[in-house]
């Protein structure tokens, strides 16, 4: 079972994003920041390379930013949404 699952799309402002799903909620322990660290690091790659896709002109340097997120009344962590800042 994957640890996590992306979903990246421009929303109707040309504005990049990344949905960030994870089964089942990640808690507050080492190997949850690990798979929250490595997801994060997978959403910017997505959002740059859906963008250097699209574009014919070389892109910009990119910042990010959470957008937003989803948490459960444990505290654990089941979905983010990353975008371009």
């Amino acid at each position: 079972m994957a640890d996590y699952k992306l979903n990246t799309y421009a929303n109707g402002f040309g504005v990049w994003q990344c949905k960030i799903t994870y089964p089942g909620g990640v808690g507050n322990t080492g190997e949850a920041e690990r798979i929250i660290w490595n997801s994060h690091r997978a959403a910017r790659r997505s959002i740059r390379k859906a963008i250097v896709e699209r574009n014919a002109q070389p892109v910009r340097r990119l910042r990010y930013k959470v957008a937003s997120n989803d948490y459960c009344s444990v505290n654990h962590l089941h979905g983010l949404v990353i975008s371009e800042a």
